[in-house]
């Protein structure tokens, strides 16, 4: 037996690691459309509205970011399968890991390697990222392709050959997809600008990166879906915490790892900027401060793996056990227990159906408020009551302008639209809200502080809250049929 299982390529075990945590992964999500990333969600209803041919507000709301390409083909053969979607993100992030370990293996990195892949595969992050399909398994992903790119092409370069152009294209890609993913165009920009292998090539890179670039940012106006200066210590918490309130705890979790992380670059920095994935990575670092979400928490998260754990290894044997492996030993012990801690918190929050505050708002308006009666039926009888002779009231699909609007609409099966822009009194704004049934946003949010104000200041009668939660507030907007009734 032992015999033959050593004839077994490495390879195959590592395929067979992968499908194991493919199949925990898949355990481990949530089997609802909820919890989804608006952007996402998005690019997912307009696959399905293609694939179907199905005519859907959400061709009103713009081009999505590329991650819609990932999602052509399940979205062909599985249309209205959220689960579908999500395997998807299971298996791109397992391309992530293979990539990035078999880049760091290369560069002679070996044991680090897999020693990095295998915490950040359960990371309780990452698997928060892939429940969401967030964005940042597919911006690691362009970031691995567009570094094994670079580096085929340098090998046998062509010109205008097939990894030119996947490149010019990753760099699509990566644009769309986050601020962070400027990264990649920028560091193939410099890499050709100061290393490049002709004259003649380095033009045709200058010039097509910069289209590339500037026709992504035009077709899809820059990034609707990122959320821009958050606080990025909130972010690097949730590396060893679970979402939450900013407390004491957070800020001590978050300031923590700000810490290891300044320490990790400052001593791999010669390191970091020798590579070219690392010079992305670090570029997208550096970018993602000013953005402090979840993907720039993952960006982190994967410098201080495979570029911090090296520095706990040694082959020094001079320095004994625990100079060379001990340390080491005890935090990915410490690490590896927490990151499965937290993991089982999530599988525990799943079972149980929790929801975040806006999940849990959006939930409330699908279940209470997917459809309404129409009450203008009733309404044409004498004494405003339906008779048997008269027609059953019927149902009116609803019609919801929303902060969320694809997740609105993707959790609801309604019409949802983006809310409406600023306007001037309550008036304007009555009249802009012609046919939409219900308003749901955060009014704690500044963004929405003049259509907060525009509707508690408005006519008595004419609009009326029907949910406020810690999520947000819903708000119905009253047919001419309602106010007449409620005036007799």
């Amino acid at each position: 037996m032992n015999n033959l299982l050593s004839r077994i390529p490495k390879e195959y075990w590592a395929y067979l690691a992968l499908s194991v945590w493919g199949v925990l992964g898949f355990m481990l999500l949530h089997k609802i459309p909820y919890g989804i990333d608006e952007g996402a969600a998005h690019a997912l209803l307009l696959v399905w509205s293609v694939a179907d041919d199905v005519v859907s507000p959400i061709v009103t709301f713009g081009l999505p970011d590329f991650r819609t390409l990932f999602f052509v083909p399940v979205g062909v053969l599985w249309t209205g399968s959220v689960v579908a979607a999500k395997v998807t993100t299971l298996i791109v992030m397992s391309i992530v890991a293979w990539s990035f370990h078999a880049w760091r293996q290369r560069n002679g990195d070996e044991e680090g390697a897999l020693l990095a892949t295998g915490l950040l595969l359960i990371s309780p992050l990452i698997l928060d990222q892939i429940d969401a399909i967030s964005i940042a398994p597919y911006l690691l992903v362009t970031f691995a392709l567009g570094a094994w790119s670079d580096r085929i092409y340098r090998e046998s370069p062509q010109v205008f050959g097939g990894m030119y152009f996947s490149q010019i294209f990753l760099c699509m890609v990566c644009t769309t997809l986050h601020p962070m993913g400027l990264a990649y165009p920028l560091v193939l920009l410099w890499g050709w600008y100061k290393n490049p292998l002709d004259k003649k090539q380095r033009d045709h890179y200058l010039i097509g990166i910069g289209a590339a670039v500037l026709f992504a940012l035009l077709l899809t106006f820059g990034w609707r879906h990122v959320s821009m200066f958050a606080n990025p210590i909130r972010a690097l918490s949730g590396l060893l915490m679970t979402a939450g309130e900013m407390d004491v705890w957070r800020w001590t979790a978050g300031i923590f790892m700000l810490c290891v992380l300044a320490l990790v670059i400052w001593k791999q920095a010669a390191s970091l900027w020798a590579d070219f994935l690392g010079r992305v990575l670090l570029l997208a670092f550096a970018i993602g401060l000013l953005t402090g979400d979840e993907a720039f928490a993952v960006v982190a998260l994967t410098i201080v793996l495979y570029w911090g754990l090296p520095l706990l290894l040694s082959t020094d044997t001079r320095r004994g056990f625990w100079g060379q492996r001990g340390v080491a030993l005890v935090l990915i012990f410490v690490v590896s227990t927490l990151f499965m801690i937290l993991d089982r918190g999530h599988y525990e929050t799943m079972l149980t159906g929790e929801l975040s505050a806006r999940d849990s708002l959006i939930k409330a308006l699908a279940e209470d408020g997917g459809y309404f009666m129409n009450e203008e039926a009733a309404a044409t009888q004498p004494d405003g009551q339906a008779t048997e002779q008269s027609a059953p009231p019927v149902k009116k699909r609803l019609r919801v302008a929303s902060q969320w609007p694809a997740l609105t609409m993707l959790a609801c099966r309604c019409d949802a639209l983006p809310l409406p822009p600023v306007a001037k009194d309550s008036a304007a704004l009555l009249a802009m809200m012609r046919g939409v049934d219900y308003l749901i946003f955060d009014p704690r949010n500044p963004a929405n502080s003049a259509l907060s104000y525009n509707i508690a200041t408005m006519e008595p009668g004419k609009m009326e809250t029907v949910a406020l939660r810690p999520g947000g507030v819903i708000v119905q907007i009253k047919a001419p049929v309602q106010i007449q009734q409620q005036a007799k």
